[in-house]
């Protein structure tokens, strides 16, 4: 449980939440406390995360076209490795309402690629859950 402190001393207000600090999209986001209630920004997409999405897109439609026979020859053409290559085209599995919230920018604060990128369940609706969109 959280606990908020207001005090008035010398007609300043003060008020004290507890907060953690986290990494996300290559700035520092503050975490609330659970149940905290804000007034909500306006949230832009994180693009590293769009982008890897439209990579995905892109590479599945090379490999569905035969421009590449297999992960192995594309990651040798492209000079990247393979197993990035999979973990991207990994996420044309995401559940439809994950990859709209991404491309909308209102995927969970705390969700990442790189937290995209480890192993994920298959089922959509395990998915949300897994990945902290309210279902």
């Amino acid at each position: 449980m959280h606990t908020t402190v207001v005090a008035v001393q010398n007609n300043i207000i003060s008020i004290k939440v507890p907060i953690k600090i986290k990494r996300y999209g290559g700035k520092k986001l503050m975490v609330l406390p659970e149940g905290a209630q804000t007034a909500s920004p306006t949230r832009k997409p994180d693009e590293t995360m769009v982008k890897a999405l439209a990579k995905a897109h892109f590479w599945q439609g090379q490999l569905d076209k035969g421009q590449f026979s297999s992960i192995e020859q594309m990651a040798k053409r492209k000079n990247i490795n393979p197993s990035y290559i999979s973990r991207i085209l990994r996420l044309n599995l995401l559940a439809p309402q994950i990859k709209q919230a991404i491309l909308d920018g209102t995927q969970p604060r705390g969700l990442s690629l790189q937290d995209m990128q480890t192993p994920f369940p298959d089922l959509w609706h395990e998915q949300l859950t897994h990945f902290g969109f309210d279902t």
